[in-house]
C-alpha cells in the first residue's frame, strides 16, 4: 500500500498488469507538465521502482492500458491526439490547439529487461483506410497462443460525406480487435452488437487455458438514426487462432522528439491573480469564479466531435482550470429526456465535485429553433427531470411560459445562447427571476452583443454568422426592451479556453454560484481579465448586474487588469457610447462620473478590448431617476 504516482498535477485512470514471475505494473496518465504524459512504475522485490515514462511528448497521451505476455514482457497501450490538446480553439481562433475530440490514434509499446521497444508494424498504419482517425480506448489481452489482441473502439459518421468536424452530424462507436503476430496485425475483426456512444468501456480477460473472455455495452442505436435507444451488456467468448503463433518481431521504441509553443505563458499567474482578487461591497466579500455553462459531450445528438463526458471533464479541470462547468447536452434525440441518461449525467457531475476546487453544476440545453430559441437549463440540486418540448413550442406558436413555470418549479434559471443565430430568439419571452443572463459571446460561433461589434456578425457576410443571422436575437435589442439580463461568455461545441462566464459570488457552491447568476452579478471575458465594475450612488456600491431603483448620480468605478495591454475601454449607456478610453496598459483604474444623467431608466456597461483582441464584457447595472 502507499502512493504510487508522485506528480502534484491531476492523475487519471490506472491500469494494472501482473506477469509470471510476479512483478505488478502500474500505468496511468498525468497532466503533470500541462498535457497528458503516461507514466508507469514496476513493483519488484518488495519495493517500488521509480516512475518511467511510457509516452511523454506535447501530445495528448492518455487512456493506457496494460497486458503481460508469455515471455514476462509488458504491453502497454494508449490514445494519442495533437498537441496543445484543449486550449485555444473556435471560430475567430486562427492558429488553433487541438479541440478535445479531433483525432484519435493508439500508441503501443513494449517493456522488457528495462527497455521499450514496440512492434515492428505500426497499428495505426496496419488499420484498412475505413478505421483511420478515430480508434479510442484501446484494450491489451493476450490469447493462449501468445499473441496480444488489442481491442479499440472506431467512430462511424452517420454522413460519411460530410468532414469530419463538421458539428451536426451522427456518430456510433463499435468494438474492433487486433492480434500481433510475427512482424504484423491482422485484419481486424468486428466485436458484433457493440455499437454506442464514445466511452462505453469494455473488459477483456484471459482464462488459464488462453481463452479471451469480453464483457461490453451497447445501447442499440441503429445506424439510421445513429440515436441512443435502451442500454444492455452483453458477453462473449473471443474466437483466437489456434495454436502457438509467431513471437513478436518488435524494433526499438524512441520517444518521438516534437517541438510546441506556449499560447499563454502567463496563464499560471493570470490564473492565481484572477483567484486571489476579492471584491469587498456591501459588507461582503466576492470572488471571481470563471466557469462554462454551455459544453456537450457524446450525449449530445451532435456531439460526436465534442468527445466523452469523462474528457468533457478532463478539460475542465486541467487545460481550462475551470471553478464549475454546466454540461449542457441536447435533452432531446436521446439526449436527458432519457431517464438513465439525464441519471448517467447528474451521476457524473457528483462524480467530479471537488470541493473547493472544481464545481460541476447540474444542466442541459432546451433546444428550439428561432424564434424561440436554444437555453441552457441549470440546476444547484440534483434529481430534476427535464422539460419535453411539445410541437407547438418547436413550431413558435407557444413562447416560454411553460419553462419559466418549470423553472420557478425547481428552483432552475435558463440562459438563452447564439440569441443573434437561427437557434436564437426574438426576444418575445423573459422572466428575470429565472432568465437572469444572456450568452454574449460563444466561442464556437461569435459575438451577439449587436451587428458589426467586435468579433461579430455582419449582415453583409453571411459566413461571419454561423449558424445563421437573425439581429432582431442581439443583445442590444433585448436591453432596448427592457429585459433585465446580465452576460457570460460560453463556449458550445468543438472550441476551448477562449470563452468563460465569470461569476462574482461570496459563497462558492452550486446554491451560491446559481444565486450569483440570478442577481446577474457575472461577465463575459475570452481570456482570464479581471473586470470590476461597481457604480456608487446613495452613499452604496453596487455591482454589475444590480438594479438600482433610486439613483441619486452615477459614477462608476472600473478596476481592469488584462493579460496583455488594453487597447479599448468603452462605457456604454443605453446602446450608445458615453466614453472611451485607450490606455495601451495591461492595469487600468477609473471613475466615470455621468454629469448628464437621462430622466427615467438608464443602464451602463463596460466593454475590454486588448491588442491581441481578447475581450471582456461586464453585466449592465440598471438604474432609475427622477
Amino acid at each position: 500500500a502507499g502512493r504510487i504516482s508522485t506528480s502534484p498535477a491531476n492523475d487519471w485512470e490506472p491500469a494494472i498488469a501482473a506477469d509470471g514471475a510476479g512483478r505488478v505494473y502500474i500505468a496511468w496518465d498525468t497532466y503533470d507538465k500541462g498535457n497528458y504524459d503516461v507514466m508507469m512504475r514496476r513493483y519488484e522485490n518488495g519495493r517500488w521502482a521509480e516512475p518511467i515514462a511510457v509516452a511523454a511528448t506535447p501530445r495528448y497521451e492518455a487512456h493506457v492500458s496494460l497486458a503481460c505476455d508469455k515471455q514476462n514482457r509488458l504491453w502497454a497501450a494508449w490514445n494519442y491526439s495533437g498537441m496543445q490538446w484543449g486550449k485555444d480553439a473556435g471560430f475567430l481562433v486562427k492558429n488553433e490547439g487541438t479541440r478535445i475530440y479531433e483525432w484519435r490514434a493508439i500508441g503501443v509499446a513494449v517493456y522488457a529487461d528495462g527497455v521499450w521497444r514496440q512492434p515492428a508494424a505500426d497499428i495505426n498504419s496496419s488499420l484498412p483506410a475505413g478505421l483511420h482517425n478515430y480508434d479510442d480506448l484501446p484494450m491489451l489481452a493476450p490469447d493462449g497462443g501468445g499473441r496480444m489482441w488489442l481491442f479499440f473502439r472506431h467512430r462511424f459518421a452517420k454522413f460519411r460525406d460530410v468532414p469530419s468536424d463538421a458539428p451536426a452530424h451522427r456518430a456510433a462507436w463499435e468494438i474492433y480487435g487486433s492480434f500481433y503476430e510475427g512482424g504484423a496485425w491482422s485484419t481486424p475483426v468486428r466485436v458484433p452488437l457493440s455499437q454506442g456512444r464514445t466511452d462505453m468501456r469494455a473488459g477483456f480477460a484471459t482464462d488459464s487455458r488462453g481463452r479471451i473472455f469480453a464483457a461490453w455495452p451497447m445501447d442499440h442505436r441503429d445506424f439510421d438514426q445513429f440515436l441512443f435507444q435502451h442500454a444492455d451488456v452483453y458477453a462473449a467468448r473471443i474466437p483466437t487462432p489456434a495454436g502457438a503463433g509467431a513471437d513478436a518481431i518488435l524494433k526499438p521504441y524512441v520517444q518521438p522528439e516534437m517541438k510546441t509553443w506556449n499560447v499563454h505563458p502567463r496563464e499560471n499567474q493570470d490564473l492565481a491573480r484572477v483567484r486571489g482578487y476579492a471584491i469587498e461591497a456591501g459588507g461582503k466579500t466576492y470572488h471571481i469564479y470563471r466557469g462554462d455553462t454551455h459544453r456537450h459531450s457524446e450525449f449530445s445528438f451532435d456531439g460526436n466531435n465534442d468527445g466523452s463526458i469523462q474528457e468533457t471533464y478532463r478539460y475542465a479541470i486541467d487545460a481550462a482550470s475551470l471553478d464549475y462547468l454546466g454540461l449542457t447536452d441536447h435533452n432531446n434525440d436521446g439526449g436527458p429526456d432519457v431517464d438513465y441518461i439525464n441519471w448517467l449525467e447528474q451521476q457524473t457531475a457528483d462524480l467530479y465535485f471537488l470541493p473547493k476546487t472544481f464545481t460541476p453544476l447540474y444542466a442541459y440545453e432546451r433546444s428550439l429553433p428561432y424564434p424561440n430559441g436554444h437555453r441552457n437549463v441549470l440546476f444547484a440540486e440534483r434529481g430534476n427531470p427535464t422539460l419535453p418540448i411539445p410541437e407547438a413550442e418547436q413550431k413558435g406558436l407557444v413562447g416560454a411560459q411553460a419553462l419559466y413555470d418549470y423553472l420557478h418549479r425547481y428552483h432552475g434559471i435558463s440562459i438563452p445562447h447564439t440569441p443573434a443565430t437561427s437557434m436564437g430568439t426574438d426576444w418575445r419571452d423573459n422572466d428575470p427571476s429565472v432568465e437572469p443572463l444572456v450568452e454574449i459571446y460563444q466561442g464556437d460561433r461569435v459575438s451577439a452583443e449587436y451587428e458589426g461589434a467586435p468579433k461579430a456578425a455582419s449582415g453583409v457576410n453571411p459566413r461571419e454568422a454561423p449558424g445563421g443571422f437573425k439581429p432582431a436575437g442581439y443583445v442590444w435589442n433585448a436591453w432596448a426592451k427592457g429585459y433585465k439580463l446580465g452576460v457570460q461568455a460560453s463556449s458550445d461545441h468543438l472550441s476551448t479556453h477562449i470563452s468563460y462566464a465569470c461569476t462574482l459570488a461570496s459563497d462558492y457552491t452550486r446554491h451560491g454560484l446559481l444565486d450569483a447568476m440570478l442577481q446577474r452579478h457575472s461577465y463575459g471575458a475570452t481570456d482570464n481579465i479581471i473586470l470590476d465594475y461597481r457604480l456608487e450612488t446613495n452613499g452604496k456600491q453596487y455591482l454589475q448586474g444590480d438594479i438600482v431603483p433610486a439613483a441619486s448620480g452615477v459614477k462608476l468605478v472600473v478596476k481592469i487588469i488584462g493579460t496583455a495591454p488594453i487597447r479599448q475601454i468603452d462605457v456604454i449607456r443605453n446602446n450608445r457610447f458615453v466614453h472611451n478610453l485607450q490606455p495601451i496598459e495591461r492595469e487600468v483604474n477609473f471613475t466615470y462620473l455621468d454629469n448628464q444623467p437621462l430622466a427615467g431608466e438608464s443602464y451602463y456597461y463596460i466593454r475590454v478590448i486588448q491588442v491581441d483582441d481578447q475581450m471582456a464584457w461586464s453585466s449592465p447595472v440598471w438604474i432609475r431617476r427622477p
